[in-house]
């Protein structure tokens, strides 16, 4: 069974800034019916769904700031209410990296908003950069958050291309977190070096095995987003959806 994609809108916020509803549109003519949020360009959350709905697209989760998640998940809960999602995803940058009790402490306060927004039914999911890759006595930073929560209230929304450019190989850690990864940022990496982001198919990631262990994993969405791009961001994001129809 093939596993729905959708466009992370912050790939083309550059677009987004200019024009929200010409943009949105234009993401609908490039591939996607589908949309994960971060921002509305200045609307409102209910603002931003009728005109994504306009537009004919649908969003199916919503990136939130850490601060807002842990500690006003109720405003949380609305936003995801006018979207009509049933996922949000956070995540955390620590000044100077954190210690190992930042991180069990962070996992600790996601657990406890993550319950409050699952009684709303709505699952917080954690997405990961490269920087929670750190090890504190042999131990990943991600791990000892993720450990930190019950799977139910904390679940993973997987980024391929921060976790291989911590060195790690993002199939062993979708299988490591099978049963508890619904959503992975589709997200390709340039040859080279430095490297840095790529169209989906375009760089060195080798993406069968990924959407392997992403079905086996209980994946629901597979997101794609391109953080910078090196010409026109929609081009970008319509190189990727041309692959993803091809490829899931």
């Amino acid at each position: 069974m093939a596993i729905p994609f959708a466009l992370q809108l912050y790939t083309v916020r550059d677009h987004l800034e200019k024009d929200f509803l010409a943009t949105l549109k234009q993401v609908k003519a490039i591939g996607y019916d589908f949309v994960e949020t971060a921002g509305f360009g200045g609307n409102t959350a209910a603002e931003a769904h009728a005109l994504m709905e306009s537009a004919g697209l649908s969003p199916v989760s919503a990136h939130v700031g850490y601060p807002d998640a842990t500690r006003h998940p109720e405003t949380v809960i609305d936003t995801a209410r006018a979207l009509g999602v049933s996922y949000v995803a956070t995540g955390i940058f620590f000044e100077g990296g954190g210690t190992r009790e930042d991180w069990v402490s962070a996992g600790k306060a996601l657990d406890a908003a993550g319950a409050q927004l699952r009684q709303a039914g709505i699952q917080l999911c954690y997405h990961n950069h490269a920087h929670e890759f750190v090890q504190f006595g042999g131990e990943y930073a991600y791990d000892l958050m993720m450990a930190a929560a019950k799977p139910a209230n904390l679940q993973a929304q997987i980024d391929t291309y921060w976790v291989k450019d911590a060195g790690l190989d993002p199939v062993a850690v979708i299988r490591q977190y099978a049963g508890r990864c619904p959503l992975l940022h589709i997200k390709d990496m340039s040859a080279g070096t430095p490297h840095t982001f790529a169209e989906v198919g375009a760089g060195i990631i080798d993406w069968p095995p990924v959407f392997e262990a992403g079905k086996a994993a209980g994946a629901t969405w597979f997101i794609v987003e391109q953080d910078t791009c090196p010409a026109d961001s929609l081009d970008s994001a319509r190189i990727s959806a041309e692959y993803m129809r091809r490829a899931v």
